[in-house]
């Protein structure tokens, strides 16, 4: 399994778009002359999750990668908020290449899987 992103999410990531590294854009071959392609990620919960990397165009002042797509609906059904550590990963099996994504918060000096606090705060409210 290889990460391709690991990042602590800002403002900007939690209500807009996700920027993603410029350095991981192999693992997303996108066709000559296209500026976006779609992918689907698998959360912890094998929930699965349409985005769509784009890049912006040349005369484009704000060069870096972005991620959109179902990233909002995302962002909302986990509870992220600023600060949050995002993953994702490539992994690549008998059925082609797989994409995972999970978040972490940052509890009492140890970080934990966001969608676990979700479900435990969703068991106590019951």
């Amino acid at each position: 399994m290889e990460v391709l992103m690991e990042k602590k999410l800002s403002q900007t990531d939690i209500e807009y778009r996700l920027a993603f590294p410029t350095s991981s854009l192999w693992a997303f071959p996108m066709p000559e002359g296209e500026t976006a392609v779609y992918f689907e990620a698998t959360d912890t919960l094998e929930n699965e999750w349409n985005f769509r990397l784009s890049i912006r165009g040349e005369n484009d002042r704000y060069t870096k990668p972005v991620i959109t797509g179902d990233w909002l609906q995302f962002v909302r059904d986990k509870g992220l908020k600023v600060g949050d550590k995002l993953f994702l990963t490539r992994e690549e099996g008998v059925n082609g290449v797989r994409y995972s994504i999970r978040a972490e918060r940052k509890i009492f000096k140890v970080w934990a899987n966001v969608q676990y606090l979700v479900l435990a705060c969703e068991s106590w409210t019951l």
